[in-house]
């Protein structure tokens, strides 16, 4: 395995998971008070983390395609695993460390929505390139 590609490859989804960051840590007295669209937020959080596991993903992109179907397996579930597992992380930052913030269990479904979308989408893009 190369790893410089391998990192040079996965530096967007690292990015992304650093701006996620970024914005969960941030107090709620930042975000506009806007009148609430049904269902926006919940919209926000499943494209931020579809995103973010469509990035992650992309940087085993040669991998992926070139290792066969176990490989392809594998990289999908550690993806997955790795998004929930964020999402899940960064809600409970927001309810044990930030100010104003709370964490909410639809905000972590919405993630993990989020990230599974991200996976389906990557692997119905690449499933067939060879």
């Amino acid at each position: 395995m190369d790893f410089n590609r391998l990192t040079r490859n996965s530096f967007p989804g690292i990015l992304c998971g650093i701006f996620i960051l970024f914005l969960t840590g941030l107090p709620g007295s930042v975000f506009p008070r806007v009148k609430p669209v049904i269902g926006m937020d919940k919209m926000v959080h499943i494209l931020m983390y579809a995103t973010f596991a469509f990035l992650c993903i992309w940087g085993y992109r040669k991998q992926f395609v070139s290792n066969g179907k176990a490989y392809q397996k594998k990289a999908l579930l550690l993806t997955a695993l790795i998004g929930i597992g964020y999402g899940g992380l960064t809600e409970l930052m927001q309810e044990f460390l930030v100010p104003t913030r709370t964490g909410d269990w639809f905000d972590f479904l919405a993630d993990s929505m989020g990230t599974l979308v991200g996976v389906s989408v990557f692997f119905l893009f690449f499933k067939d390139k060879k």
